[in-house]
């Protein structure tokens, strides 16, 4: 299969178990609140965010890992891809043994972190301590996804994920209405991603059988100083992402409360599910442009990070729109108006969503080309302001100063330093261009945006109202865009992409 075709058949078998998993999502969290309540919601945003902080040891080994692997997968090495996959298996057993000793190590902490820590629900450091394990033995086969990704067989893994997921929320869904334990709950999570893990390990053997060979050579020292270097400036990154994306729900539940950690989390676990979409389009092309980047020239690639670029514009967009003019009508129907934040808090979580998405294309083109150096001590002055700033809103404003918080630190650095680094170091070509396209989608999203929400205003409340929101979502936007970007030559690279049948050989990725 070529590298359209592969990248097609990935991104609709991601796509299509993502939907599986978003739907088990939504059923799984309504039956959390009927049968447990907002505050164990808070309490499990909370823990999201420690363990969040605990995937600093994985020190971004795995990007670094898996950006060295694309060149021997693309041409064949497979005595290369034995000796990356052995230290990947050996450091990755390091860091699971690290999130969980260091995870059970803050159970004595846990009252720091909250507000109040809430009286009526037992057992709260045995509920961490199982939610601890459950994300450290993760790790110990993380390195086997990685090879179905770079070989280009991402559906394999997607479609091994919804189907333990399936029976998992069933499992999972009677427990919670039967027995009311979070314990148990948390129970059956463990054993799925122990049952998951072992189905990807087989694919992954059975992909890469000369992975049981018995002899690995070691690292050629240029590949394992590529690699130190790598992960000397990811390390600074994955500090600074951790410090900006990860820290949300515990400012909001020392400075706001756990209840508001938990009307938060609803929210966030909505944006979640489309952040999982944006991710889907990021996994299906980053293997194909990794192989490109390895093994093509410079004005190939920079038509590949137009073409993903221009697909993220796209989708990221629309499914802001879609956030702004249905998250409060969808809250309603799943949970109940009870359940829903501040208007202003609502649009900073579109807006944050918006900037964040856009953030995707430079940062996979830059993953795939290896560019973390440049710009290693940016992700930290990011986390600091966005620290500084959250904090200090937080006193005044709440939840809307912690959100207004990250929004600043974006726009302050990432959201110009990304690109420069991008088209310096890796597309040779000034960014003005990308600029004057990034404000120009910008003012298109917004427009289509106005106008959606302005339709939308009289279609009233209930399921009815919300079916007349979502058809105008699925319409408005999309008919606007057509109409901004009729002309992008990127558009007809999207619809061949869309509309393939089959694959083809030979042809290029990109």
């Amino acid at each position: 299969m070529d590298g359209k075709g592969s990248v097609a058949k990935n991104l609709k078998y991601i796509l299509a178990s993502e939907l599986v998993l978003a739907g088990l999502k939504f059923i799984s969290r309504r039956v959390f609140v009927l049968a447990l309540g907002r505050e164990y919601l808070g309490l499990n945003g909370l823990f999201t965010d420690i363990l969040s902080m605990l995937s600093l040891a994985e020190l971004g080994f795995g990007v670094s890992v898996t950006y060295s692997l694309y060149r021997p997968v693309a041409q064949g090495d497979t005595e290369l891809i034995k000796s990356l996959a052995g230290l990947y298996r050996r450091v990755y057993r390091w860091v699971g043994a690290a999130v969980l000793a260091l995870g059970l190590a803050l159970t004595p902490c846990l009252g720091f972190f909250v507000k109040e820590m809430p009286r009526d629900i037992p057992h709260i450091p045995l509920i961490y301590a199982l939610t601890v394990v459950n994300t450290g033995v993760s790790y110990f086969w993380s390195y086997r996804s990685t090879l179905l990704f770079v070989y280009q067989k991402k559906y394999i893994d997607a479609a091994i994920r919804a189907a333990v997921a399936l029976f998992a929320t069933g499992a999972q869904a009677a427990a919670l209405l039967l027995t009311h334990s979070y314990v148990l709950y948390l129970g059956i999570a463990i054993a799925a991603t122990l049952i998951q893990n072992a189905a990807i390990s087989a694919q992954a053997d059975r992909l890469c059988p000369f992975l049981r060979e018995g002899e690995v050579r070691p690292l050629p020292p240029e590949v394992a100083e590529d690699i130190r270097r790598n992960v000397g400036a990811m390390i600074l990154h994955r500090v600074g992402a951790v410090a900006v994306f990860g820290t949300d729900n515990l400012l909001i539940s020392k400075f706001v409360g756990l209840a508001t950690t938990g009307l938060y989390s609803n929210y966030m676990m909505i944006r979640g599910v489309l952040n999982v979409a944006v991710g889907a389009l990021s996994n299906a092309v980053m293997p194909a442009l990794g192989s490109l980047a390895a093994t093509t020239g410079l004005e190939e690639k920079r038509t590949a990070f137009c073409r993903l670029d221009f697909c993220a514009a796209w989708l990221i967009g629309w499914m802001s729109v879609c956030l702004w003019c249905l998250y409060d009508p969808f809250i309603d129907l799943w949970l109940g108006r009870g359940y829903r934040l501040p208007p202003a808090t609502v649009l900073l979580i579109v807006v944050n969503f918006y900037l964040a998405g856009m953030r995707v294309p430079v940062a996979s083109t830059k993953s795939v080309m290896g560019l973390f150096w440049d710009e290693r001590y940016k992700s930290i002055l990011e986390a600091l302001v966005n620290l500084t700033v959250s904090i200090a809103l937080a006193r005044r404003w709440g939840i809307a100063g912690i959100l207004a918080g990250t929004l600043i630190s974006t726009v302050s650095m990432p959201f110009w330093i990304e690109p420069l680094g991008l088209y310096r170091h890796g597309l040779e070509q000034s960014p003005g261009g990308y600029f004057a396209r990034y404000f120009l989608r910008l003012a298109v999203t917004a427009a289509a945006g106005g106008l959606t929400k302005l339709l939308c205003a009289p279609t009233g409340e209930g399921v009815g109202g919300f079916a007349a929101k979502a058809l105008l979502c699925a319409a408005a936007p999309n008919l606007v865009f057509l109409a901004a970007y009729r002309r992008a030559p990127e558009l007809a690279f999207v619809k061949e992409l869309l509309f393939r049948r089959g694959g083809g050989g030979g042809g290029k990725a990109g």
